[in-house]
Parts: structure tokens; sequence; C-alpha cells
């Protein structure tokens, strides 16, 4: 017998080991644990043998979730505490616990899907179901219905997904729109790295993802939403456009921006200008 088969680790068992090399990162899972040749580090490997919570990440808050949102939902392995708040009675608690309730499937929400000056309670689910276009028709698309809070119709141009609710102006909504805003400016535009002969975003410079330059420069467009959603765009823009949005080809100009307008929830300007 070699010396790889006496000591290769029980592959078999699914008790976290607790005798890891201490790291100062959050560890992850193993990816060789749960293969069929299991981890040859054995007791030596720094990542996690199975999905188990350990003692080190249950005594640890979320970070993330503390800030305003943790992507993991329920699937975190750290703690998902909400800030300490000031002591009140019984019935105020229960009250602000209703208030919390997502106003369409009537559950706690996982992740709440906050609106822009609205201060109804979602979850990002239904929301982002009641958002999109899938199912509806092109007059409920076309009223701009879907964009809007479904209880007070208040327009909101996106929907931001945070771990706490805050109510319109609470500042801490406006601190949880920014970081998200933040985060998502690391990633990269899929219409702006499809147009690389011709740079293009039909959102330009009011896009909330990054546009950058092949040096590593940030690409910053003339014009906004409106200009570029008002505006013929033709050639291999287009189709970019086009597949992004299951838009016909051969529709007419005004036909295809006004899907993509509608698609986006973002409305149209008067002066629409065919290709």
């Amino acid at each position: 017998m070699s010396d790889r088969d006496t000591n290769a680790p029980d592959t078999t068992s699914n008790v976290p080991d607790t005798t890891r090399p201490v790291t100062s990162k959050p560890r992850g899972t193993c990816k060789y644990y749960n293969t069929s040749r299991g981890c040859y580090a054995g007791d030596r490997c720094k990542f996690l043998h199975g999905h188990p919570l350990t003692p080190y990440d249950q005594s640890k808050t979320c970070k993330f979730y503390a800030s305003g949102w943790c992507s993991r939902g329920d699937k975190c392995w750290f703690i998902h505490a909400e800030p300490s708040k000031p002591s009140s009675s019984s019935s105020e608690q229960d009250s602000d616990e209703e208030e919390q309730l997502c106003s369409i499937c009537y559950d706690k929400p996982v992740t709440y899907g906050l609106l822009i000056g609205c201060s109804h309670v979602f979850c990002l689910p239904c929301i982002k179901n009641w958002r999109g276009s899938e199912g509806k028709s092109s007059e409920i698309l076309e009223a701009g219905t879907t964009k809007t809070c479904p209880m007070c119709r208040t327009t909101s141009r996106y929907v931001t997904p945070s771990s706490l609710f805050f109510a319109e102006g609470d500042p801490r909504k406006a601190d949880a729109i920014e970081k998200y805003k933040n985060s998502m400016a690391r990633v990269k535009c899929r219409y702006f790295e499809r147009s690389s002969r011709k740079r293009f975003c039909p959102f330009g410079k009011d896009c909330f993802f990054k546009h950058e330059n092949d040096d590593g420069t940030p690409y910053v467009f003339s014009y906004g939403v409106e200009h570029y959603m008002g505006v013929g765009v033709c050639g291999s823009t287009c189709i970019l456009i086009i597949a992004e949005t299951s838009v016909r080809s051969d529709a007419a100009p005004e036909t295809m921006m006004k899907t993509i307008s509608l698609l986006h929830g973002i409305p149209m300007v008067a002066d629409l200008k065919p290709c």
C-alpha cells in the first residue's frame, strides 16, 4: 500500500473537522472533499469539509447584513442580526414586525426590494415578478404600471435589494441604495462589453454598471438614458440590444426602441428619432 493510500482521509464522514489550521479569512468549502478522490490534505486542509457551520462562523455577525444587504440571504454562514434598537413595548414591537411583511405574499422577506419614493414593504422575488414583462400584455407594459409600486403607484425606475427594510425618508435607506449602486459599479456592463467596436449603452452615463476602457480608465458617455433611448441606434448596436430584449429585427425603429423602453422600465421621450 502506498503512502498516499495510507494517508488518504476518510471521505465518508460528514463530521466537520475542528482541528484545521487557523486562517485570518472566512473559510469556503473544500472543492475536493466531496469528490471521489477526496481531499489529500486531510486534517491539514484550510477549507471546510462539509457544509455545517463552525463555532467560529456562528459567533460572528455578518458585516454585509449589518450594512444593509447580504447576497447569500438565509444561506449565509454568519449571524444575520439587526442593529440593536431602543427598548420599546411588546405591542410596538409586534406592530413593527407586522408592518415588515411583504405586501404581496404576506411573508417575512429574507431580502427586501426597496422602491424609490415609497415606504411599502415587498420581498425581492415578489416585486421583481411584478416589474417583469413575462406574461403581461403590451397594454400593461405600455402603460408603465409594472414600474410603479403595486400599492401606491409611485414610479420607481429600479429596485434595491436589502437585508433590512427602511421606510422612505430614513437616511439608512439612502445609504443602502448608495452602497448597492457602488457594488454594481464593480460589475462590467453587458451592453458596453458587447459593443467593442463602437461603444454603446442604452443607459449612457446613467448606467449603474462599469464602463471601462481597455487600459483600465473609465469610459464616460456624454449623455444619459433619455438621450440614448430617444435617438435611433443602428447597425451592430441595434442587433446587440435586440438580442438582449427579444425585439424583432425587422420591426420599425420606433417599435424597437419602444419595446426596449418598456422592458427596461424607462419612459420614451416625445421627440423619438428613427434610425
